[in-house]
């Protein structure tokens, strides 16, 4: 296993984290600032935890397939991922860069991730949008709200589309995670 190189990863500035937490406290935290400083935190804790105990982290081996078919497990496995490597999505036998998020079709109450990006996304670009809807749920395709736990199970699909294509596990090919899928019937 490649040990972490700390002069890679941005240095932690915790007066910043005390100027947020003053900012929350005055009542003058934007939701985005809050956020951003709530990521940095996780990746500083990720960074420490890494630095400390690489065991800990138990990162599967390269190619090999980690099962994770839910929204729970996913994050956790992503987590144990270097934060600039790149995603890719499987989709009907190929992969691509995944695009937006949403309700999918066949579950409004599941979440749907499009295999159509236009724009590279990372491991960190990921996260962020999943614990987004983890914190504020799923609006069905066609209405009503849905909070996410971490059982709400996850697919990759075209807008309105019922693919079929249920996320099976995470594996990594040359550095770059890829998001597995496994076909299943309603």
């Amino acid at each position: 296993m490649k040990l972490m190189d700390t002069q890679e990863l941005s240095a932690f500035d915790i007066n910043h984290h005390r100027y947020v937490a003053r900012q929350i406290e005055t009542g003058r935290a934007t939701s985005q600032t809050v956020e951003s400083s709530h990521e940095m935190l996780l990746a500083e804790v990720e960074r420490l935890t890494y630095l400390v105990s690489p065991a800990k982290l138990k990162q599967p081996a390269h190619g090999v397939p980690v099962e994770a078919s839910t929204f729970g497990p996913i994050i956790a496995v992503l987590a144990k991922q270097p934060r600039n490597a790149s995603v890719v999505v499987e989709y009907l036998g190929r992969k691509s860069r995944p695009g937006s998020m949403g309700s999918y079709r066949g579950y409004h109450d599941e979440l749907r991730i499009e295999p159509n990006g236009r724009e590279p996304r990372t491991v960190a670009d990921l996260l962020k949008d999943l614990r987004r809807f983890r914190r504020n749920g799923i609006t069905g395709y066609k209405g009503g709200d849905y909070p996410v736990t971490d059982n709400t199970g996850v697919w990759v699909a075209e807008y309105g589309e019922n693919s079929h294509q249920h996320v099976s596990g995470v594996r990594v090919d040359g550095g770059v995670v890829v998001i597995m899928t496994e076909e299943r019937d309603w």
